[in-house]
């Protein structure tokens, strides 16, 4: 009995050891971080889906209900704004397979209860600390790699002034022959920048744009099994054909679109150009297998063929400004003389009720005023001027 029991307390520290090392050299096992998604993989077909995703999981045999966000519209397909100007929208569920979705109750904007997302297998390691086993038989079911092609938005500190917009981009790809760093995991929610170059616009400016896009992972099996290596450039090639056709029709241009502001999800743009490639058989989800959240434009710069015609728009907003300036001064001073000529109004008004003189013995008086005023401009240019007792004027040769 006691031989069992050292015998015990000497085997389970060798397992336990065994199992950290195999999940940490991603063989027999595996540890899964936060928020991300791993494959294992039998020779070299899909096995498994493992995430760890607080609150969601992986639904592979039944259908599951995926949430998502629905801009309102009225009849004729315009966005419904809010008071505060913006684009509103409800809750939406869509069906989906082979997907990571909530888990528990679904329920409509009514409370009504559509389904139940359900887990399929219960794993109280990983659920504990993202522990997953793989197999026995490792390197035949094994963890699955894969290459990824990264590619991030520069800060602005690492970015010259005035560079061309590409240097904001700084990609995992260094030389031409398109090396790519190998994974084992995939984010399950992640940023993505897409570059749309040369748009033109209505009023016939060209520019490029650079865009920050926020995708969420619903399906991950065409990511990494479907398009590999491609998926980035075949998503990025749509992204950029919703946006060269969204802004060659944009109302007013170039010069409007640039005064928008706001281009993210609170946004027209990205509400009427963007979010309608999530749905749909050939939409994001179904093909793709992502959701995009959002996008904002993080810069947006004229073609060098329009640098004439970027400083013919800066000399216009310039003049614009000052022309804004002149018509204030105007104003102020057309108010300045209102204000005069109501107080001296007020005043005739008040000495006619004081002294009950008559409109035209005060005309009288302002005319001796006058021609005093005269005298006196009169003196500064050395014009020999009287002035007479009883209002007459006399002119001294």
């Amino acid at each position: 009995m006691l031989e069992t029991i050292v015998g015990l307390l000497i085997l389970i520290p060798l397992i336990v050891l065994f199992l950290y090392n195999a999940a940490k050299n991603k063989q027999q096992a595996t540890f899964v971080d936060q928020d991300t998604i791993e494959f294992i993989v039998k020779g070299g077909k899909l096995d498994d889906v493992l995430e760890n995703i607080d609150g969601w999981h992986y639904q592979q045999k039944n259908m599951g209900w995926l949430y998502v966000r629905e801009a309102n519209k009225n009849a004729t397909g315009k966005l419904i704004k809010g008071s505060d100007g913006k684009p509103t929208f409800d809750e939406k569920h869509i069906q989906v397979s082979n997907a990571i979705v909530r888990t528990g109750e679904v329920k409509d904007t009514t409370g009504a209860v559509l389904g139940m997302n359900k887990k399929e297998k219960k794993r109280p390691l990983a659920e504990l600390c993202g522990f997953y086993w793989v197999s026995v038989l490792y390197p035949l079911w094994k963890i699955h790699k894969f290459k990824v092609v990264h590619l991030r938005i520069r800060p602005d500190t690492a970015v010259p002034e005035n560079a061309p917009i590409e240097k904001w981009l700084d990609s995992s790809v260094h030389n031409q022959t398109g090396d790519t760093t190998e994974e084992t995991s995939l984010l399950w929610k992640f940023p993505r920048p897409v570059l749309v170059r040369d748009v033109e616009f209505l009023d016939l400016f060209e520019a490029s744009v650079l865009l920050q896009n926020n995708f969420q992972i619903v399906k991950p099996q065409p990511i990494v099994f479907t398009y590999r290596e491609r998926f980035f450039s075949l998503l990025e090639q749509v992204i950029q054909a919703a946006v060269i056709d969204y802004l060659r029709k944009y109302p007013g241009g170039y010069e409007a679109f640039i005064k928008l502001g706001v281009t993210g999800s609170q946004s027209d743009f990205f509400w009427e150009a963007l979010d309608p490639l999530n749905y749909g058989p050939r939409g994001l989800i179904e093909e793709f297998g992502v959701y995009l959240i959002d996008s904002r434009v993080v810069q947006i710069q004229l073609s060098k063929l329009d640098d004439t015609a970027a400083k013919a728009l800066k000399a216009k907003k310039i003049a614009e400004l000052e022309g804004d300036a002149e018509v204030m001064k105007a104003e102020k001073h057309a108010k300045a003389i209102t204000t005069v000529a109501t107080a001296d109004a007020a005043a005739l008004t008040s000495q006619i009720t004081a002294t009950g003189v008559t409109t035209e013995i005060l005309q009288a008086k302002f005319a001796v005023d006058i021609a005093r005023l005269n005298i006196e401009k009169a003196d500064k240019i050395k014009t020999g001027v009287t002035w007479v007792e009883g209002g007459a004027i006399q002119i001294n040769k």
